[in-house]
């Protein structure tokens, strides 16, 4: 039977469900309601104390309500066509919380008991009398009660009878039960126009577009109408592609993101469960989010952060599709090509294990790096501006102004990503922008907006300043094997439609490199994965480090233009030394513009790369203003096309791919001599802008077999943070960071001598009291680990022998809680789980006394001492030598040089105090636990305390103290304890 309700509730997610129910209850109760969070609740979504009237469409009569009454909310995510199905599974709900209501002998009972219990729920009860749903699940509670009230069920037992006794005590208290159902929930909607407006992308299942004034009331948007769905259809099919940027494809072709999109892992802070980025977006999509109804705890908006390659932009351009797709699925005003990529779209997410989101949000894609290069230095107007000119320009119906997309905003839900934060490279550029960002998502909070704001940016450097009360980060994670042999293996299917023997090539090679230790490391990211397949394409071999596949993929490139019939195959066959500088030229000039704020997108203009080309050819006592002037002409001429990889780019030429230009850049920075270059490096290390570039360039250092140069790599790593005074260098080191970096990027691996120097130097991020980078530290440190028996073992040794000294205890206990969550998320071998275990003994292991320190020092003063004379021992605490003294020739109050004791059978050596009287022969050891508690106290205060201070009265003339070592064992015994006694 065909539901009678008219607002399509199954629709709402269960988070969604319950803002909704509380909305409802606010407005038919009052503000006297109170909303749950998300969380353990005690079974209470919604309560109410006090008096209220109650009256539902199954039960029209009205109720008055006084005492405490509870609201849960029962939603179900599936409702079946059968009325009694529904009504069968709501009242299993509803059971299982009588259930626990009645629970009196658990550890955390159900209190305080409510007085009446109402069940909000999405399933509509029939109200057909007897054998309706609603009448059925009303008589199986009055069935349930029977049966706690009927003794005649009792066997002999004590225990049961009581436990019968105590849950019908407890079900009694409940009065009333009561249920708003769908057919009560709709009703309510229409009553309460204001909260069915809040739930309009929920409940309406018309286009969005062509009915927006009739959706939000308002009649300044109904001209506004056309605009957004041009808008809309527009950048369905121009924002939805990626490219490849692949040299050999002269047209630069666009590929929609729904054919090679793959949904990637993510990971938390502090490790924990590993989820998806379209699973987390789409899970947190679904809820409200205005501040006044959201169902989310904490931050409501998302950081997305990912290393160089990592699939960020195409993975948001997914996100942003599959919006879209869900606002225009529907529309008559679509073509053809609008029809192919929404039906393309809704398949990758059913393959990818998803629907369309639920909740339809009006997407919106902003590239913070375009918006920063388009404002320059008037990133001070909002970005609300930008966003209207933004859709002004893609429209033919004429302009959208800012506060027309305001009321838009307050009127509906919105998806806003903020495309390549780490784009903005210029640090005061970068702040301005985040603030701009902050600023549009704390107006839409305040006007109660319901506004999901992504972000997207590299995780290093690039995250200060965002507002962590709003924003939660979150990383991507490494691809596993798996997954990168399937990405692989689609784009390979896109890149080589219809050549089945090329693909089968490249996916016979990526399924041999995920079995390979060496290379399989290459495989985390989706950009290393489409460079390797390019590289099999090629005939290519796969190198085993980072830098030496990048290079391979130029390499490769090279030689694919080199066997093609155009100018450029005459310029490389001619001119390729020369190509290859100008690569690296490009690559560092505009990696050193785009750190300026000016230059946020950095392209160099045509003069610009004519320059670089007259002085390359100069150099080389070409004569590019006169002979050789169409040599100079003719690279211009083929960079306008397309020049290995310098590409046209907006108003000039760059590269399409930053990893690329950051490759180059570092070749640049490499053409210099070793000194001259180690000094470059010193001077890059600290920045994040540089941090990939001064990888590719160590990089190249160990892809040549050159051992000083090695050496030279290593040191600078151990003693970058000396002599660095200008960035509190001792206090806040950079060192082990770069080496944890260089130990993942694997370009040491095949010099075991100099990995463990790098392993050892890393492992002290463990040292500083609180590490920013923690998690990702131990993903690094594991994943080295998890490469082979001896890096393991390697690991494990160090941690135990090397850091017991140094390791802040704090840091190390931190790292033992987050380790089980990250060895789970990378799945690391069984024989790596150990490694858990070593972090919880070093921080259980007390460090030892800081050197120079305590009963070392006092041990070292000792040996400078003349042999002690015998004499007779001194009680440390009771003596009056002063007196016995004067006898002897010494004024009263003489200082005399201090008594020296051997060493403690048990370890240690001690100095006794002043002596004030004789005492007879006894041995009064000092405890070592004391002594080494004792010893951590600032010097002044150690000075002072009678048990570690020597004694200051002058020894008399003649008078031999050698008998004070037989108080602790003589020196017979300080011999066996292995001190020398002088």
């Amino acid at each position: 039977m065909e539901s009678s309700v008219k607002h399509q509730l199954q629709l709402l997610c269960p988070g969604a469900f319950q803002s909704m129910a509380a909305a409802l209850a606010i407005a038919e109760f009052g503000p006297g309601v109170q909303v749950m969070g998300a969380g353990k609740d005690g079974g209470r979504d919604l309560y109410f104390e006090g008096n209220l009237k109650f009256a539902s469409a199954l039960e029209p009569s009205e109720d008055t309500f006084s005492g405490y009454t509870v609201f849960q909310v029962k939603h179900h995510d599936k409702i079946s066509d059968s009325e009694t199905t529904n009504a069968s599974w709501l009242w299993g709900e509803v059971k299982k919380e009588l259930d626990a209501w009645a629970e009196w002998d658990r550890k955390d009972p159900r209190d305080p008991l409510p007085d009446q219990l109402v069940f909000i729920t999405n399933v509509a009860l029939t109200p057909v009398q007897n054998t309706g749903g609603h009448d059925a699940i009303r008589k199986n509670i009055k069935a349930y009660r029977d049966r706690l009230n009927d003794p005649s069920r009792d066997i002999d037992d004590q225990d049961a009878i009581l436990d019968r006794v105590q849950r019908r005590k407890r079900i009694a208290h409940i009065k009333t039960i009561r249920f708003w159902d769908g057919n009560q929930l709709d009703a309510l909607l229409s009553t309460h126009e204001g909260v069915r407006r809040r739930f309009d992308a929920f409940l309406t299942a018309s286009d969005v577009f062509t009915f927006i004034s009739e959706l939000t009331g308002n009649i300044a948007l109904k001209d506004s109408e056309p605009v957004l769905l041009d808008q809309a259809r527009t950048e369905l099919l121009s924002d939805g592609l990626v490219y490849f940027d692949d040299a050999g494809d002269r047209e630069n072709r666009g590929i929609p993101v729904h054919e090679v999109a793959i949904d990637l892992p993510v990971t938390f802070p502090g490790g924990g469960h590993r989820s998806t980025v379209l699973r987390h977006v789409f899970e947190r999509g679904d809820n409200l989010l205005a501040r006044d109804i959201t169902a989310v705890d904490g931050p409501r908006h998302i950081v997305l952060t990912g290393q160089p390659g990592n699939g960020k932009t195409t993975i948001s351009k997914l996100i942003v599709q599959a919006y879209r797709v869900a606002a225009l699925k529907g529309s008559t005003a679509l073509a053809a090509n609008h029809d192919t990529v929404i039906t393309g779209t809704v398949d990758v997410l059913r393959r990818l294990g998803h629907q369309l989101p639920r909740h339809r949000r009006w997407p919106l894609r902003i590239d913070l790096a375009d918006y920063a290069e388009e404002r320059g230095h008037k990133l001070d107007q909002s970005l609300m501006r930008y966003v209207a000119e933004h859709i002004s320009k893609k429209s033919n119906h004429g302009t959208v102004t800012p506060a027309t997309l305001t009321s838009w905003l307050r009127a509906w839900p919105w998806l806003v990503v903020f495309d390549g934060l780490d784009e903005v490279t210029e640090p005061e550029t970068r702040r301005t922008a985040i603030e701009r960002v902050v600023e549009f998502v704390n107006n839409a909070e305040g006007d109660r907006c319901d506004l999901l704001a992504v972000i997207t940016t590299r995780p290093v450097g690039y995250t200060e300043n965002i507002d962590p009360t709003s924003f939660e980060t979150i990383g991507l994670d490494d691809l596993t094997p798996a997954e990168a042999v399937a990405f692989g293996t689609k784009a390979a299917q896109v890149r080589l439609s219809g050549d089945d023997e090329r693909i089968g090539k490249v996916v016979t090679a990526l399924r041999n490199a995920a079995q390979d230790e060496n290379l399989v490391k290459l495989l985390r990211t989706p950009l290393q994965v489409l460079i390797l397949s390019i590289i099999v394409d090629g005939a290519g071999t796969i190198a085993p480090d980072r830098y030496s596949l990048f290079w391979s993929y130029y390499d490769t490139v090279v030689r694919r233009e080199r066997n093609k019939p155009t100018m450029v195959r005459t310029l490389l066959t001619k001119y390729e030394p020369f190509i290859h500088q100008l690569h690296e030229r490009a690559g560092f000039v505009l990696q050193q513009r785009s750190e300026t704020a000016d230059h946020s997108t950095a392209v160099l203009t045509e003069p610009e790369l004519r320059d670089i080309v007259w002085h390359i050819l100069n150099d080389a006592e070409f004569k590019p203003d006169g002979h050789h002037s169409d040599v100079l002409d003719s690279i211009i001429r083929s960079a306008t096309q397309r020049l290995v990889l310098i590409a046209p780019r907006n108003d000039g030429f760059g590269f399409d791919v930053r990893s690329l230009q950051e490759l180059m850049a570092a070749r640049r920075i490499s053409d210099a001599p070793l000194e001259t270059l180690i000094n470059r490096l010193r001077l890059l290390a600290p920045s994040p802008h540089w941090r990939n570039t001064w990888l590719f360039a160590t990089g190249k250092m160990f892809a040549e077999p050159r051992a000083h140069e090695h050496q030279a790599v290593v040191e600078l790593i151990e003693t970058v943070d000396q002599e660095a005074p200008e960035r509190f260098g001792s206090h806040l080191p950079i060192g082990p960071e770069v080496a944890l970096d260089v130990l993942d990027d694997g370009m040491a691996r095949a010099w075991p001598n100099w990995s463990r120097r790098i392993l050892a130097h890393g492992l002290h991020v463990l040292d500083a009291p609180s590490t920013f980078n923690l998690d990702r530290s131990l993903r690094i440190l594991l994943r080295y680990a998890d490469s082979g028996a001896e890096q393991r073992d390697a690991v494990a040794r160090m941690m135990r022998d090397d850091l017991t000294a140094t390791a802040n205890r704090l840091t190390v206990a931190s790292a033992a809680e987050m380790v089980s969550a990250i060895e789970h998320d990378l799945q690391v071998n069984e024989r790596t789980l150990g490694l858990g275990l070593v972090l919880n003994q070093l921080a259980s292991t007390p460090p030892p006394l800081p050197a120079g320190r305590g009963l070392d020092s006092v041990r070292r003063r000792a040996r400078h001492q003349p042999p002690p004379r015998r004499s007779r021992p001194c009680h440390p605490w009771r003596c009056r030598r002063d007196e016995g003294n004067q006898g002897r020739g010494l004024r009263r109050g003489a200082r005399s040089r201090p008594h020296r004791l051997p060493e403690h059978p048990r370890g240690g050596s001690s100095t006794e105090r002043s002596c004030r009287s004789r005492a007879p022969r006894r041995r009064v050891p000092v405890p070592p636990t004391q002594i080494r508690a004792l010893a951590a106290l600032p010097r002044p205060t150690r000075r002072l305390h009678p048990r570690l201070t020597s004694c200051r009265t002058k020894r008399p003339s003649g008078h031999a103290v050698s008998r004070a070592s037989s108080q602790i064992g003589g020196p017979q015994t300080a011999r066996r304890a292995g001190t020398q006694v002088t």
